[in-house]
């Protein structure tokens, strides 16, 4: 009926009222996404309820304040036409936007060792200044409230409009570099090499973060460097998930942080691993993740060029962890890799609850129409190829059920069904299935049983 409805966390993650949109229309729903990622949607929404590809896709969404938010969108077809048309659609949205935004700001900030550095909107307003910024140009360090213009920083009018073209180069391009004068603390003029990249590649209008060189004192390169490497160690160690940067084809340890430590409750400090190569941290670790830290740079850095750049890993004690390899590559070639570990596991608890509805009957509990064909179909393949004896299939009903709707009314109806369920199930063993069908109907597979043996037990079940 082409009818979208969403609970009130789909609404609070937008900053909208619940239910405010009421029961809108798909197309109303694409028309929320981010432009540049509608076709991309729609494209795999199609692809899912035409040929059942797998629906996940990450997305951004106009949220109530105007800006756009980064999402997850997963879903399944829980219901199909007997033609095989999608009748309903049940799925979940994830609110990704820090994460996004932290892995975007992490890339930019380790692929330069920098100094200064500030964070600008798309119309020249300072959003952020880092502490050496903050120095230099005599403002406030960190998020600026008010912002200020980037005007305060260029010596006349007339600079301030002339830059305005090196932003149209990084609309274009997605990065710019260019030298030009500033006002620094004090008046005095000071030229800077600067670079420019786009927090969000796909986002020409998004924030820009400029790294910023001062070529008139180039004999404090290797001091800028240090500041600029301790605050890099401060960024990682305050980091929200667990960090590990490696460096050369040894994979030496070049910087971690505590949440890495605490997430692995690690019978190590900072300080062992630092320096060291990977192999220290190995036996430490559930042995898929071993395995994957194991491998040298360059082999990590394929990995993540062929998508296998962000696995889950399920550990022992029921968590989750995501691990996520960034490598960092300069002109010259490739440096290292920065790992970031997230902890995923509230997830992937919402994931397994999604299939579970997805496979099952509201009502009763029960295997719906859906997961019991499959399990039937995949049980006539087990049989034909020889690696059973043989299976039954019971159908059965419940008499006279309308009489029961019509006398009691549906409520009870319900009763009773759901009674019907339970008492079926403790007659069942381990690897038997029982599913609703629809109405009354219901079916029962059980596996490795003869003809006689499968006739004894519906005749147990009918008398149940």
């Amino acid at each position: 009926q082409d009818v979208v409805l969403w609970d009130a966390r789909c609404y609070e993650m937008l900053g909208m009222p619940d239910q405010s949109m009421g029961a809108f229309t798909l197309a109303d729903f694409l028309q929320r996404l981010h432009p540049a990622d509608q076709s991309r949607v729609q494209s795999l929404l199609k692809r899912h309820l035409e040929n059942g590809e797998p629906f996940r896709v990450e997305m951004r969404m106009r949220h109530a304040d105007g800006t756009w938010r980064w999402m997850e969108s997963r879903g399944e077809v829980t219901q199909r036409a007997q033609g095989g048309q999608a009748l309903r659609v049940m799925g979940m949205h994830s609110d990704i936007h820090e994460r996004v935004e932290q892995a975007y700001m992490v890339r930019a900030l380790l692929e330069r060792g920098t100094a200064v550095v500030l964070v600008a909107s798309h119309a020249r307003e300072i959003v952020y200044a880092n502490g050496r910024a903050a120095k230099v140009f005599g403002i406030p360090a960190g998020a600026q409230s008010p912002l200020s213009s980037f005007r305060a920083l260029h010596v006349s009018g007339e600079s301030f409009e002339r830059f305005a073209a090196v932003y149209e180069c990084l609309q274009l391009q997605g990065t710019v570099r260019t030298e030009w004068a500033l006002q620094v603390a004090g008046g005095r003029l000071c030229w800077f090499d600067m670079q420019a990249t786009l927090l969000d590649p796909e986002d020409p209008d998004g924030n820009v973060i400029w790294t910023l060189f001062d070529i008139d004192a180039r004999h404090q390169a290797e001091k800028e460097l240090q500041q600029a490497q301790q605050r890099m160690e401060a960024i990682i160690e305050h980091f929200p998930s667990g960090i590990l940067v490696t460096e050369g084809s040894e994979q030496k340890i070049v910087a971690t942080n505590k949440m890495l430590v605490a997430m692995f409750d690690l019978a190590l400090n900072m300080s062992d691993l630092v320096g060291k190569t990977t192999q220290v941290l190995l036996p430490h670790l559930p042995a898929a993740m071993a395995q994957a830290l194991a491998r040298d740079a360059q082999e990590n850095a394929n990995a993540c060029a062929a998508g296998e750049g962000r696995v889950i890993h399920a550990l022992p004690d029921s968590r989750h962890i995501q691990i996520e390899q960034l490598p960092l590559r300069t002109e010259c070639g490739l440096l290292g890799c920065c790992w970031v570990f997230h902890d995923v596991s509230d997830y992937k608890l919402r994931e397994t609850q999604l299939e579970a509805l997805a496979s099952t009957d509201a009502l009763t509990g029960a295997h719906n129409r859906r997961a019991f064909i499959g399990r039937m179909e995949s049980e006539l393949e087990r049989l034909r190829l020889g690696l059973g004896r043989s299976s039954a299939l019971i159908m059965l009903d419940i008499d006279h059920f309308k009489r029961v709707n019509d006398s009691y009314g549906h409520a009870v109806g319900d009763e009773v069904l759901k009674h019907l369920v339970i008492a079926l199930s403790k007659e069942l063993r381990k690897d038997d299935m029982l599913g609703r069908l629809g109405g009354e109907e219901f079916a029962v597979l059980l596996t490795d049983v003869d003809q006689q043996a499968a006739f004894r037990r519906a005749e147990t079940l009918r008398e149940t």
